[in-house]
């Protein structure tokens, strides 16, 4: 897979840097743009650990060769932001928790097929040998 880096890359972290940014950027855009919620450090430092967490499991799988897990991670991440977003726009309390709840069941489909195609891959690795 030409896109990703190569295992044991140093580019892993400079991707995990920037999910991390990515991340906390549209967690903050939702919560204090969106919902206009005022802003609060402590909940923007919640966000950024959320951040940090998911970009730490993707540079970090990644490193040790689980390129397909990483890139699965990465896409629910996006994909799971990019539906909170839409989701989080009414304001009555009801959408924020539906948006949220999207976004972490998106995030866990992304790592769940991740899974389940690294453990594919090496058991056709082992069928083959």
């Amino acid at each position: 897979m030409p896109v990703l880096p190569a295992s044991k890359s140093s580019r892993w972290f400079v991707l995990g840097a920037a999910s991390v940014v990515l991340t906390t950027l549209l967690l903050w855009l939702v919560r204090f743009a969106i919902l206009g919620q005022s802003w609060t450090a402590v909940h923007a430092f919640r966000f950024f650990l959320i951040g940090l967490a998911i970009g730490a499991v993707v540079a970090v799988a990644g490193w040790l060769g689980a390129r397909w897990l990483a890139l699965s991670i990465l896409i629910g991440n996006l994909l799971g932001l990019l539906l909170m977003v839409l989701f989080s726009h009414d304001r009555n309390g009801w959408e924020d928790l539906a948006g949220l709840l999207v976004y972490l069941e998106l995030l866990a489909i992304g790592l769940s097929a991740g899974i389940v195609v690294e453990l594919a891959r090496l058991l056709m690795k082992r069928r083959g040998r």
